[in-house]
């Protein structure tokens, strides 16, 4: 009962999203605009993405512009109206958006026409070998179909945003993956657990900006290091 009520709670207050380019000025990113910048990515690159220039969601780039990560909600930036209606919808199974939730396989520049994103960064691990990347994708597709974990437990067989990054790093590096500072999270008599956020990911050092736009300086200017920004 627990997990269903939070699977409610973060679906709707996940897909009401947060402000839009009118209110807060950042233009939205599209499929195009992600686009010119693949072939820079490599295989096991680390893609955060978020809105209003922050960053809070985290995928894996597994090569040729394609993302393996899980997720919550099909859509976001419906607003509390739109967001109910959905939810409603799914209530009483007029809608199905389990396709494009839990653990999925897209195009990068898909999930930016898809899902309404103003903010990104590219991470990599230099030290990562091709063959460890090769073995961490191979891994974190073998993952492809499995559940969100809207609980955020440890050791079961579903999956936030960040284990599947986690999930990766473990079955490329072994022993030597590095470690991240887990947060606690608490939604009163439904939720009391610690989890690894997508920012700590960037914040812990071991993985290096490489690439990113110019809305991730509204808040992580200190940690973009030299990575290339578009547009600058």
């Amino acid at each position: 009962m627990k997990k269903f009520l939070l699977r409610i709670l973060l679906k709707l207050s996940w897909t009401v999203g947060g402000k839009s380019d009118a209110q807060d000025g950042i233009p939205r990113v599209l499929g195009p605009d992600i686009e010119p910048h693949l072939a820079r990515m490599h295989p096991g690159d680390v893609v955060l993405v978020g809105n209003n220039g922050g960053l809070s969601h985290i995928a894996l780039h597994v090569g040729s512009g394609q993302i393996v990560h899980s997720m919550a909600t099909e859509k976001t930036m419906r607003g509390m109206i739109g967001s109910l209606i959905d939810a409603i919808k799914r209530m009483f199974g007029w809608s199905d958006d389990s396709a494009l939730t839990g653990v999925v396989e897209e195009p990068l520049a898909g999930f930016f026409d898809r899902y309404e994103r103003d903010t990104w960064l590219i991470l990599r691990h230099e030290q990562l070998l091709p063959e460890q990347a090769a073995r961490g994708v191979a891994h974190a597709r073998t993952l492809i179909g499995k559940a969100y974990d809207y609980d955020f437990e440890a050791d079961d067989d579903e999956y936030y945003c960040t284990e599947i990054v986690l999930e990766f790093l473990s079955a490329a590096l072994g022993d030597t993956a590095p470690q991240f500072a887990k947060k606690k999270t608490r939604v009163p008599m439904l939720l009391d657990t610690e989890v690894v956020e997508p920012i700590a990911v960037l914040h812990s050092g071991a993985l290096t900006p490489v690439l990113g736009n110019a809305a991730a300086r509204i808040s992580y200017e200190g940690w973009l290091g030299d990575a290339h920004i578009v547009g600058e």
